[in-house]
């Protein structure tokens, strides 16, 4: 049995895990250096590829990792797909498809997707590229969080692919507060696009 395959014992695999967690029954060092567990875009939350995915350095299924990425962090009920994200689901929207879009409850976050891999990249080491391949399978270049309040029922509808997702109508108050409120000129130019979509 090779240490994955026992650490994969232990824990399971596909799976999001707290560092903490592994503390308890496994040296947090060498599943790190050992590349058993993958750093997720939050503080002390990783990711355990699957043996296949661990072969060939990829993230397999897409949707359900972020899926559960969020339900780990913000808690699940607490988030949905908003904004250029959710337009794209309801077929308003066709250009940002390298972004996706949460609303939390939580503090806003830019996740530099690209820019992480650029500069694990450049460190040159085995792990590093490692990495970087993990993170480009994910085929995404940012990852916004927005402030929002707690979802509620009326506000969100639950896909069985995608997951949370806010309803047309909590669409439309998204965007309208956030046109005049996002700072990235590119955005700004979706949310206005998406708009006139929406109106025609």
């Amino acid at each position: 049995m090779t240490g994955y395959q026992h650490f994969v014992n232990i824990f399971g695999s596909g799976l999001f895990i707290r560092s903490e967690k592994i503390k308890k029954r496994y040296s947090f060092e060498k599943a790190l250096s050992s590349l058993y567990i993958i750093p997720s875009f939050y503080k002390g939350l990783y990711y355990i590829p699957t043996e296949r995915e661990r072969k060939g350095h990829f993230i397999e299924h897409k949707q359900d990792f972020f899926i559960s990425l969020f339900d780990q962090q913000y808690g699940r009920g607490n988030w949905y797909w908003a904004l250029s994200t959710a337009a794209r689901y309801y077929g308003f929207e066709w250009s940002a498809t390298k972004i996706l879009e949460v609303m939390s409850k939580k503090r806003s976050k830019t996740i530099d997707i690209t820019g992480r891999i650029e500069s694990l990249k450049q460190k040159q080491s085995y792990r590093s590229v490692t990495l970087a391949d993990y993170y480009e399978s994910l085929q995404v270049n940012v990852i916004y969080v927005h402030t929002g309040d707690k979802p509620n029922v009326s506000s969100i509808r639950i896909d069985g692919e995608i997951g949370p997702v806010c309803t047309k109508d909590q669409l439309i108050k998204d965007l309208c507060k956030y046109v005049s409120k996002v700072k990235q000129d590119r955005l700004k130019r979706v949310y206005k696009r998406i708009m006139i979509e929406i109106e025609d």
